[in-house]
């Protein structure tokens, strides 16, 4: 018998404030809008729209896994500091669907400094990616991809899916992969972070007969790293020459000269038959040279 359970925020990036969202069955259903702010200044504001499987598909699919539908779509904004030194805005979506297949899309469109751009990506397990559209303004043509990518390349959103996935399950979001979005390939690495990640895995049965009856939810974190070391990029350097001290704010760009590390805190609640009834990001934090980058609701 399929269920209904309401599902409290979940989200890459966000505090879980005013959310619609919902487990409906075995789906993940989320909305919210966040900012991100550095010491005052707002830098960056997203959207997020999320429908996956509560399951893990988006990583190492089975061949089937395709079968049940599953879209991302974030709509970003630099803003402030940011967007002196890089005035960026795109829609990204991760998509899966019976007409996929196996496989999964990447799309992205946008402007860069007024220039437009446009990419779509198709991936298949054990297969390079297949760029089908790239207009970029800093690079005339995609990073081509080589056949030691076959096997170990992914679609970087589905990371993100399977973190989301992860902390509904209450199991290790712990994983090693490369994304490639067409202009870049770079290291991924997904870690547990904090005595308390996981937690709802292997606790005695009176333990977790209160955490479930209790109104706080159990802490669950994850740390995801950006490397920088080993990334490729087609093009210009990632950025653009600017004058004095708005090039100190490089630092705030995610694709930058050092590693960028993404700390998810994130609560998970159940039922009191063990089913995941609220799983809230409670704080997002990105470290930088200049300090923290801290995502909330506005």
């Amino acid at each position: 018998m399929r269920r209904n359970i309401k599902l409290g925020g979940i989200g890459l990036l966000v505090l879980a404030l005013g959310w619609s969202q919902s487990v409906l069955a075995e789906r993940i259903e989320l909305r919210q809008e966040v900012e991100f702010k550095w010491q005052t200044f707002t830098v960056a504001t997203m959207e997020f729209a999320v429908s996956i499987p509560a399951t893990n598909e988006g990583i190492a699919a089975p061949a089937d896994a395709g079968a049940s539908d599953s879209q991302i779509r974030i709509i970003g904004k630099t803003k402030g500091p940011l967007r002196w030194m890089q005035d960026y805005q795109a829609t990204v979506e991760y998509l899966r669907s019976k007409d996929i297949g196996a496989g999964s899309a990447f799309r992205l469109q946008g402007t860069d400094n007024g220039d437009p751009e446009q990419r779509a990506i198709r991936f298949f397990p054990d297969q390079l990616p297949a760029v089908e559209i790239f207009n970029d303004s800093t690079a005339a043509e995609p990073l081509i991809p080589s056949e030691e990518w076959a096997g170990n390349t992914e679609n970087p959103l589905a990371v993100f899916a399977a973190i989301l996935q992860s902390a509904v399950q209450g199991r290790s979001c712990a994983y090693d992969t490369w994304g490639f979005d067409g202009k870049r390939r770079y290291r991924l690495q997904a870690t547990d972070r904090g005595a308390e990640a996981g937690a709802l895995q292997g606790v005695s049965e009176p333990e977790a007969s209160a955490q479930v009856t209790s109104d706080t939810p159990r802490p669950y974190q994850c740390a995801l790293t950006l490397y920088a070391q080993g990334r490729q990029t087609a093009g210009n350097p990632e950025h653009r020459d600017v004058p004095g001290w708005k090039s100190r704010f490089a630092s705030l760009w995610p694709f930058s000269d050092t590693d960028r590390e993404i700390v998810f805190h994130l609560g998970v609640s159940r039922s009191l038959g063990g089913e995941p009834s609220a799983v809230t990001l409670q704080k997002i934090v990105i470290p930088t040279s200049l300090g923290a980058i801290v995502a909330k609701a506005p």
